[in-house]
């Protein structure tokens, strides 16, 4: 199966809100795409050009434009049974994104599960139930819920209720994101915990849902689901505007999970310091800064983050050189010594293993113009 398979939103709610008020009972998203799959309810069309939305005043008029765009299903009919299990961004519908925002369905059959990928959800409208395994929280308009990969949870929306879902690849969160975790604040330390860390976490708050915010959200789905050029990186950009909007409502921030494994609240410090310091920070004097072992220190970080300090180190150097080629006119020889490598021959070694070309053939494919 080689086209993509859309359905619409309207199309996929109409049907779960019919089962829920005439049958009594919910069914899954699944069973509501199967049924409308079978009932040939799709499109191999390319989805809605969302630009021509009429820019909205409230929450409702947001929502009646948004209900007309579409969902790729095409995972979901290809591979059903893996929207049960842990969820891969590699299965989720990202195509060429590094995010995704989505309408979060009402009087779905819900099943806990767990992604490697962030998720964030926001209420717009009504009120929404977030699960994990161990407490429910309910989230009134404005409720703002920021999930870990690797935590099982679940999301039921009340009827007649607006929530957005944003999905964010941790794959790359370092560089589409990286405004989000150099910061010092509570967001931030939250990011680079989940970054570093496989244990579970989410984040709730409260969010004043204005003109301004509403804006912002319906500008990331025009970006999300668009083809042209710079709208990933525009995508990424709204979404870190929307949360830093969102930083504002910290002050009265609640259900923050944390943990008191001082491991867990050194090691976010200790990978932003080897980022931050790439070019010439070194294993005995970071374990000497934050009160470890030199190879005790070393074990954590490979147990924690499965790779050693000098790869780490590494690929944060290979990072930066990345962007002196694409954007200065600096030699070879002095993008290596700026990044800390030892010697050219290291800093080309290091470059193939990473990048899979050299810094001379990367520097060709993004010629500047």
């Amino acid at each position: 199966m080689n086209r993509r398979i859309y359905m619409s939103y309207d199309a996929i709610q109409k049907y779960l809100s019919f089962c829920f008020l005439t049958k009594h009972q919910k069914i899954s998203l699944l069973d509501a795409i199967f049924h409308l799959y079978q009932k040939s309810n799709y499109s191999y069309k390319l989805p809605k050009n969302v630009n021509s939305l009429t820019m909205a005043h409230d929450s409702f008029s947001l929502y009646q434009g948004l209900q007309n765009l579409t969902v790729d299903v095409t995972p979901i009919i290809q591979k059903p049974q893996q929207i049960y299990k842990n969820v891969s961004e590699s299965y989720f519908m990202f195509a060429e994104k590094d995010a995704k925002i989505l309408l979060q369905f009402q009087n779905e059959l819900v099943h806990f599960h767990e992604h490697d990928y962030f998720e964030i959800d926001l209420v717009l409208e009504g009120e929404t139930k977030f699960f994990t395994n161990n407490s429910v929280c309910n989230l009134q308009k404005g409720g703002l819920v920021i999930i870990s990969p690797g935590t099982a949870h679940k999301i039921e929306v009340i009827e007649r209720s607006i929530v957005i879902c944003i999905v964010m690849k941790k794959s790359t969160f370092d560089d589409s994101f990286f405004n989000l975790i150099k910061a010092d604040n509570i967001l931030a330390d939250f990011f680079n915990k989940c970054l570093y860390s496989s244990t579970e976490n989410y984040l709730t708050f409260n969010v004043q849902i204005t003109k301004k915010i509403l804006q912002i959200i319906q500008n990331i789905f025009v970006e999300s689901y668009s083809s042209l050029p710079q709208s990933n990186e525009i995508c990424c950009n709204l979404i870190s505007i929307l949360l830093s909007y969102a930083l504002r409502s910290l002050s009265e921030t609640n259900n923050f999970k944390t943990y008191n494994d001082v491991h867990t609240n050194n090691f976010s410090k200790i990978i932003n310091t080897i980022k931050m310091d790439c070019d010439t920070v070194k294993l005995k004097e970071l374990a000497r800064r934050y009160n470890y072992d030199k190879a005790y220190l070393g074990k954590l970080i490979s147990k924690k983050t499965g790779y050693s300090f000098n790869y780490l180190r590494n690929y944060y150097r290979i990072q930066r050189s990345c962007n002196l080629l694409k954007y200065t006119d600096d030699s070879i020889s002095s993008i290596s010594e700026q990044t800390g490598f030892s010697s050219v021959n290291s800093f080309e070694r290091n470059f193939r293993q990473l990048c899979k070309l050299t810094p001379s053939s990367y520097r060709r494919k993004y010629e500047r113009f």
